[in-house]
């Protein structure tokens, strides 16, 4: 018996036991399977599945009903996962597929990455989950699982003579994807698995991280000071993306910019609302402050509490605008330098 057959019928033994109950290994739907490939890419599989997957297709449930959706009406059932641009692209491919495919889901490669946010990854697992085609979908984990294993043989080869052992392409690529996550948690495989991972290969795979050595003292040569407002209303904070064409653009972030030489924190937090929604805020003094360092420049934000005195918020630098109450802060995709603001104001009374 080859070993491509060997480490197969481990491989699938080993997922008749430990395979993950998700919603979209329940349909052959190429729809729905594209739906879930969309949402997962750099989000994690548990939020996608407790309630961002079903939510959309119980509003979605059709290609048809989605191409007939504006971005307006999609938002809201994206909003929270960030990285807006995935939704978008599958709202301008789903017209796409309405218009150019009679509102069939294509299940040709070729075709299909000729839509929007289509690549080869995803080309292949839309066509394998809903034909049960065996086509490996070779994303970074099982390419990370082959290299470990074959580290001098080419991971598409060994993807095909692997999967070509099994008799669900479906089966293989869900499998490989649990097992990748397995190994990544617990560090080590049962059954017949366990002779292919021996420590030596799953440190090969996963090295263990090292220790994080001291920081030696930097010196800072750059010092941005920024004015943050947490502005509220009627037990819910306003909140905005980061606009096109700045880092972490799609991510969510309370609004607010840099303090001009010779301005308090408090008049650049006025300023900077009025420029940047339109509206005047009564604004008290900073309830945290959080200082980062990235290289060279040290960043230090100061968190206020505003409330608005006049006007009506408008997204006047091109970023969306959303209410939220602090229950809801774990939903929404935050910069990571807002985390401990968020964690304070969840504390407090609105």
């Amino acid at each position: 018996m080859s070993v491509y057959r060997r480490f197969t019928d481990a491989l699938l033994q080993w997922y008749s036991q430990h395979q993950r109950d998700l919603p979209w290994r329940h349909t052959r739907d190429p729809y729905a399977i594209w739906v879930s490939e969309i949402m997962l890419q750099q989000t994690q599989v548990s939020r996608v599945a407790a309630s961002y997957y079903p939510n959309f297709l119980e509003k979605f449930p059709t290609v048809q009903s989605l191409a007939a959706a504006s971005w307006d009406t999609v938002y809201p059932y994206w909003k929270g996962l960030g990285y807006y641009q995935r939704g978008k692209n599958l709202l301008k491919a789903a017209k796409m597929v309405c218009d150019q495919f009679d509102g069939q889901v294509p299940l040709e490669r070729d075709l299909l990455r000729l839509l929007p946010g289509i690549g080869d990854y995803t080309s292949a697992a839309i066509i394998s989950f809903a034909t049960d085609a065996r086509l490996p979908a070779i994303d970074t984990n099982i390419s990370r699982l082959i290299r470990g294993l074959w580290p001098r043989r080419s991971v598409s080869k060994v993807a095909y003579g692997l999967i070509r052992q099994a008799r669900s392409g479906r089966d293989w690529n869900s499998a490989m994807m649990d097992l990748a996550t397995h190994l990544r948690t617990h560090r080590s495989v049962e059954g017949g698995l366990a002779e292919f991972f021996p420590p030596k290969v799953v440190q090969r795979i996963y090295p263990p991280r090292p220790k994080p050595k001291p920081k030696p003292k930097r010196k800072y040569t750059r010092k941005i000071e920024v004015g943050v407002a947490c502005i509220y209303e009627h037990g819910r904070y306003l909140i905005q993306t980061r606009p096109e064409g700045k880092t972490f653009t799609g991510r969510w972030e309370f609004p607010g910019g840099k303090r001009e030489k010779g301005e308090d924190f408090r008049a650049c937090v006025k300023r900077e609302i009025m420029e940047e929604i339109g509206v005047e805020v009564s604004v008290r003094p900073h309830f945290y402050e959080e200082i980062c360092h990235f290289g060279a420049t040290q960043l230090v934000l100061r968190f206020h509490r505003c409330q608005i005195q006049a006007g009506t918020p408008q997204p006047l630098e091109g970023q969306e605008l959303d209410w939220v109450p602090p229950s809801q802060f774990g939903s929404v995709h935050f910069l990571d330098t807002n985390r401990n603001a968020l964690a304070r104001l969840q504390q407090m009374r609105v």
